[in-house]
Protein backbone atom coordinates (compact mmCIF):
# COMPACT_ATOMS: atom_id res chain seq x y z
CA UNK A 1 0.00 0.00 0.00
CA UNK A 2 1.29 3.25 -0.92
CA UNK A 3 0.10 6.88 -0.51
CA UNK A 4 -1.39 6.99 2.96
CA UNK A 5 -2.77 5.02 5.68
CA UNK A 6 -7.04 4.49 5.60
CA UNK A 7 -8.90 5.68 8.08
CA UNK A 8 -12.23 4.48 9.45
CA UNK A 9 -13.64 8.11 10.22
CA UNK A 10 -13.84 8.19 6.32
CA UNK A 11 -14.79 4.54 6.02
CA UNK A 12 -11.94 4.22 3.43
CA UNK A 13 -11.40 0.29 2.13
CA UNK A 14 -8.93 1.26 -0.35
CA UNK A 15 -9.20 -1.16 -3.81
CA UNK A 16 -5.09 -2.29 -4.39
CA UNK A 17 -6.30 -5.03 -7.11
CA UNK A 18 -4.91 -3.38 -10.56
CA UNK A 19 -7.32 -5.85 -12.64
CA UNK A 20 -10.46 -5.35 -10.70
CA UNK A 21 -9.51 -1.56 -11.49
CA UNK A 22 -9.30 -1.92 -15.11
CA UNK A 23 -12.51 -3.93 -15.49
CA UNK A 24 -14.48 -1.08 -12.94
CA UNK A 25 -13.37 1.54 -15.83
CA UNK A 26 -13.90 -0.14 -18.85
CA UNK A 27 -17.31 -0.72 -17.11
CA UNK A 28 -18.29 3.03 -17.87
CA UNK A 29 -17.52 2.46 -21.68
CA UNK A 30 -16.64 5.74 -22.22
CA UNK A 31 -16.43 7.36 -25.84
CA UNK A 32 -14.84 10.63 -26.79
CA UNK A 33 -16.59 13.59 -25.74
CA UNK A 34 -17.34 12.10 -22.04
CA UNK A 35 -16.77 14.40 -18.74
CA UNK A 36 -17.05 12.09 -15.53
CA UNK A 37 -17.36 12.83 -11.74
CA UNK A 38 -15.37 10.41 -9.90
CA UNK A 39 -16.81 9.77 -5.99
CA UNK A 40 -14.10 9.21 -3.62
CA UNK A 41 -11.12 8.41 -5.50
CA UNK A 42 -9.23 7.67 -2.06
CA UNK A 43 -5.45 6.86 -3.95
CA UNK A 44 -6.35 7.22 -7.88
CA UNK A 45 -6.36 3.34 -8.73
CA UNK A 46 -9.46 4.32 -10.88
CA UNK A 47 -8.25 8.17 -11.14
CA UNK A 48 -5.14 6.65 -13.26
CA UNK A 49 -7.13 4.50 -15.44
CA UNK A 50 -9.84 7.17 -16.24
CA UNK A 51 -6.96 9.21 -17.86
CA UNK A 52 -6.23 6.30 -20.01
CA UNK A 53 -9.46 6.48 -21.64
CA UNK A 54 -11.07 9.06 -24.25
CA UNK A 55 -13.21 11.00 -21.35
CA UNK A 56 -12.62 14.92 -21.92
CA UNK A 57 -12.84 15.85 -18.40
CA UNK A 58 -12.87 14.28 -15.45
CA UNK A 59 -13.55 15.52 -11.89
CA UNK A 60 -12.59 13.55 -8.69
CA UNK A 61 -14.28 14.47 -5.64
CA UNK A 62 -13.00 13.14 -2.02
CA UNK A 63 -13.71 14.03 1.55
CA UNK A 64 -10.55 13.46 2.81
CA UNK A 65 -7.77 16.09 2.31
CA UNK A 66 -5.03 14.28 2.26
CA UNK A 67 -6.72 12.12 -0.50
CA UNK A 68 -6.61 15.32 -2.61
CA UNK A 69 -2.70 16.35 -1.79
CA UNK A 70 -1.69 12.82 -2.75
CA UNK A 71 -3.78 12.81 -6.33
CA UNK A 72 -2.46 16.65 -6.95
CA UNK A 73 1.66 15.24 -6.65
CA UNK A 74 1.27 12.11 -9.07
CA UNK A 75 2.83 12.92 -12.27
CA UNK A 76 -0.05 11.26 -14.33
CA UNK A 77 -2.36 13.73 -12.26
CA UNK A 78 -1.13 16.95 -14.09
CA UNK A 79 -3.13 15.78 -17.31
CA UNK A 80 -5.62 19.18 -18.07
CA UNK A 81 -8.50 17.28 -18.07
CA UNK A 82 -8.35 16.13 -14.35
CA UNK A 83 -9.65 18.21 -11.70
CA UNK A 84 -9.02 17.36 -8.33
CA UNK A 85 -11.10 18.89 -5.21
CA UNK A 86 -12.17 18.50 -1.92
CA UNK A 87 -15.51 18.19 -0.73
CA UNK A 88 -18.40 16.42 -0.44
CA UNK A 89 -19.38 14.59 -3.47
CA UNK A 90 -23.45 14.83 -2.52
CA UNK A 91 -22.84 18.57 -3.12
CA UNK A 92 -22.15 18.58 -6.62
CA UNK A 93 -24.23 19.10 -9.34
CA UNK A 94 -22.95 17.52 -13.08
CA UNK A 95 -25.18 19.95 -14.95
CA UNK A 96 -23.62 22.67 -13.10
CA UNK A 97 -20.06 21.63 -13.58
CA UNK A 98 -20.31 21.16 -17.08
CA UNK A 99 -23.38 22.88 -18.17
CA UNK A 100 -22.46 22.38 -22.13
CA UNK A 101 -22.28 19.14 -22.20
CA UNK A 102 -25.27 16.70 -23.06
CA UNK A 103 -26.94 14.57 -20.39
CA UNK A 104 -25.39 11.48 -22.84
CA UNK A 105 -22.10 12.15 -22.25
CA UNK A 106 -22.16 12.77 -18.58
CA UNK A 107 -20.98 9.51 -16.47
CA UNK A 108 -20.62 8.88 -12.30
CA UNK A 109 -17.89 6.52 -11.27
CA UNK A 110 -16.50 5.35 -7.62
CA UNK A 111 -15.89 2.74 -5.10
CA UNK A 112 -18.45 3.77 -2.46
CA UNK A 113 -17.57 3.30 1.41
CA UNK A 114 -19.73 1.23 3.09
CA UNK A 115 -21.31 3.53 5.61
CA UNK A 116 -23.16 6.25 3.28
CA UNK A 117 -23.69 4.09 0.31
CA UNK A 118 -27.93 4.22 0.47
CA UNK A 119 -26.93 8.36 0.80
CA UNK A 120 -25.24 8.56 -2.52
CA UNK A 121 -26.81 5.92 -4.53
CA UNK A 122 -30.05 7.95 -3.90
CA UNK A 123 -28.22 10.65 -4.85
CA UNK A 124 -26.89 9.06 -8.02
CA UNK A 125 -30.30 8.14 -9.14
CA UNK A 126 -32.01 11.05 -8.35
CA UNK A 127 -29.58 12.47 -10.81
CA UNK A 128 -31.34 11.14 -14.12
CA UNK A 129 -31.89 14.51 -15.73
CA UNK A 130 -28.66 15.14 -15.46
CA UNK A 131 -26.85 11.62 -15.90
CA UNK A 132 -26.37 8.71 -18.57
CA UNK A 133 -24.88 6.12 -16.50
CA UNK A 134 -23.36 5.29 -13.47
CA UNK A 135 -21.09 1.93 -11.98
CA UNK A 136 -20.54 1.77 -8.83
CA UNK A 137 -18.82 -0.58 -6.59
CA UNK A 138 -20.63 -1.27 -3.15
CA UNK A 139 -21.59 -4.10 -0.86
CA UNK A 140 -22.67 -6.88 -2.52
CA UNK A 141 -26.13 -6.82 -0.04
CA UNK A 142 -26.59 -3.60 -1.09
CA UNK A 143 -26.09 -4.42 -4.93
CA UNK A 144 -29.05 -7.06 -4.28
CA UNK A 145 -30.73 -4.95 -2.68
CA UNK A 146 -31.30 -2.53 -6.35
CA UNK A 147 -32.29 -5.79 -8.10
CA UNK A 148 -34.05 -7.60 -6.00
CA UNK A 149 -37.32 -9.34 -6.74
CA UNK A 150 -40.55 -9.17 -4.34
CA UNK A 151 -40.86 -11.55 -1.93
CA UNK A 152 -37.35 -11.64 -0.96
CA UNK A 153 -36.01 -9.92 2.34
CA UNK A 154 -34.03 -7.53 0.33
CA UNK A 155 -36.60 -6.57 -2.11
CA UNK A 156 -37.59 -2.47 -0.81
CA UNK A 157 -37.29 1.51 -1.39
CA UNK A 158 -34.03 0.94 -2.73
CA UNK A 159 -35.18 -1.47 -5.95
CA UNK A 160 -38.36 0.72 -6.37
CA UNK A 161 -36.12 3.73 -6.61
CA UNK A 162 -33.29 1.96 -8.83
CA UNK A 163 -36.51 0.62 -10.97
CA UNK A 164 -38.15 4.10 -11.40
CA UNK A 165 -34.77 5.87 -12.28
CA UNK A 166 -32.40 3.27 -14.09
CA UNK A 167 -31.91 -0.39 -15.76
CA UNK A 168 -29.14 -1.89 -13.17
CA UNK A 169 -27.27 -4.90 -13.83
CA UNK A 170 -24.68 -6.51 -11.44
CA UNK A 171 -21.34 -7.22 -13.18
CA UNK A 172 -19.52 -9.18 -11.12
CA UNK A 173 -18.47 -9.69 -7.60
CA UNK A 174 -15.02 -8.26 -5.49
CA UNK A 175 -13.49 -10.42 -2.97
CA UNK A 176 -12.16 -8.96 0.90
CA UNK A 177 -8.67 -9.32 -0.54
CA UNK A 178 -8.87 -6.33 -3.64
CA UNK A 179 -9.31 -4.36 -0.30
CA UNK A 180 -6.50 -2.74 1.81
CA UNK A 181 -7.89 -2.87 4.54
CA UNK A 182 -9.35 -6.42 3.79
CA UNK A 183 -13.29 -5.64 4.22
CA UNK A 184 -15.03 -8.28 6.32
CA UNK A 185 -17.67 -8.52 2.89
CA UNK A 186 -17.87 -9.42 -0.64
CA UNK A 187 -18.18 -5.95 -2.83
CA UNK A 188 -19.90 -6.04 -6.00
CA UNK A 189 -19.61 -3.48 -8.97
CA UNK A 190 -23.32 -2.07 -10.44
CA UNK A 191 -23.82 -0.45 -13.60
CA UNK A 192 -27.18 2.01 -13.86
CA UNK A 193 -28.24 3.03 -17.24
CA UNK A 194 -30.33 5.61 -15.84
CA UNK A 195 -33.78 6.95 -17.64
CA UNK A 196 -34.00 9.68 -19.42
CA UNK A 197 -37.76 9.94 -18.05
CA UNK A 198 -39.03 7.59 -15.25
CA UNK A 199 -40.01 4.32 -15.53
CA UNK A 200 -43.81 5.15 -14.27
CA UNK A 201 -46.26 8.80 -15.55
CA UNK A 202 -45.90 9.73 -11.79
CA UNK A 203 -44.14 12.54 -9.53
CA UNK A 204 -40.76 10.96 -8.67
CA UNK A 205 -40.16 12.44 -5.09
CA UNK A 206 -44.23 11.93 -4.41
CA UNK A 207 -44.01 8.56 -5.92
CA UNK A 208 -40.95 7.72 -3.28
CA UNK A 209 -42.77 9.37 -0.42
CA UNK A 210 -45.89 6.64 -0.79
CA UNK A 211 -43.26 3.91 -1.40
CA UNK A 212 -40.86 4.71 1.73
CA UNK A 213 -44.49 4.67 3.68
CA UNK A 214 -45.12 1.27 2.43
CA UNK A 215 -42.16 -0.25 3.40
CA UNK A 216 -42.00 1.60 6.56
CA UNK A 217 -43.72 -1.41 8.19
CA UNK A 218 -43.21 -4.18 5.66
CA UNK A 219 -44.79 -6.95 7.65
CA UNK A 220 -47.90 -5.02 7.71
CA UNK A 221 -50.89 -4.72 4.92
CA UNK A 222 -51.10 -1.63 3.23
CA UNK A 223 -53.82 -0.48 5.12
CA UNK A 224 -51.76 0.36 7.87
CA UNK A 225 -48.49 0.64 6.81
CA UNK A 226 -49.88 3.88 4.83
CA UNK A 227 -52.19 5.57 7.36
CA UNK A 228 -49.86 7.80 8.65
CA UNK A 229 -49.05 8.71 4.76
CA UNK A 230 -53.25 8.84 3.71
CA UNK A 231 -53.53 11.23 6.53
CA UNK A 232 -51.22 13.71 4.60
CA UNK A 233 -53.10 12.92 1.52
CA UNK A 234 -56.51 13.03 2.46
CA UNK A 235 -56.98 10.03 2.23
CA UNK A 236 -58.32 7.21 5.04
CA UNK A 237 -56.65 3.84 3.18
CA UNK A 238 -58.44 1.53 6.17
CA UNK A 239 -62.04 2.13 4.38
CA UNK A 240 -60.23 1.92 1.09
CA UNK A 241 -60.34 -1.83 1.15
CA UNK A 242 -60.43 -3.22 -2.67
CA UNK A 243 -59.47 0.07 -5.03
CA UNK A 244 -58.29 -1.85 -8.71
CA UNK A 245 -58.04 -5.13 -7.62
CA UNK A 246 -55.77 -4.28 -5.03
CA UNK A 247 -56.52 -5.52 -1.62
CA UNK A 248 -55.37 -2.96 1.20
CA UNK A 249 -56.07 -4.96 3.72
CA UNK A 250 -54.25 -8.27 2.73
CA UNK A 251 -51.57 -6.62 0.26
CA UNK A 252 -48.23 -6.12 1.65
CA UNK A 253 -45.82 -3.70 -0.14
CA UNK A 254 -42.71 -6.32 -0.52
CA UNK A 255 -45.29 -8.76 -2.41
CA UNK A 256 -45.88 -5.85 -5.15
CA UNK A 257 -43.61 -5.11 -7.84
CA UNK A 258 -42.54 -1.73 -8.84
CA UNK A 259 -44.93 -1.31 -11.33
CA UNK A 260 -47.89 -2.47 -9.33
CA UNK A 261 -46.81 -0.06 -6.62
CA UNK A 262 -46.96 2.89 -8.90
CA UNK A 263 -50.08 1.80 -10.55
CA UNK A 264 -51.59 1.32 -6.99
CA UNK A 265 -50.66 5.00 -6.37
CA UNK A 266 -51.99 6.24 -8.80
CA UNK A 267 -55.21 4.70 -8.11
CA UNK A 268 -55.32 6.25 -4.66
CA UNK A 269 -54.56 9.82 -5.91
CA UNK A 270 -58.37 10.17 -7.69
CA UNK A 271 -59.27 8.73 -3.88
CA UNK A 272 -57.25 11.94 -2.23
CA UNK A 273 -58.82 14.05 -5.12
CA UNK A 274 -62.73 12.97 -4.33
CA UNK A 275 -62.25 13.40 -0.69
CA UNK A 276 -60.21 17.43 -0.93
Amino acid sequence: MSGFAPRKQFSQNFLTDPRTADKIVQSLDTVDGDVVLEIGPGTGVLTQRLLRTPSAAILAVDLDPRAIEHLRQQPWAQDKRLVVREGDALRIDPSSEWPNVSRAHRAMIGNIPYSITSDLLFWALEHYRSTSRVVMMMQREVARRCVAQPRTKEYGVLRVATWLYSDAKILFHVQPGSFFPRPDVTSSVVRFHLREHPAADVDPAAFMAFVRAAFSMRRKVMSNALQDWGRRMNIDVRTCGVIGGYDLTKSRAEELSPEHLAELYRLLLPTARDRA
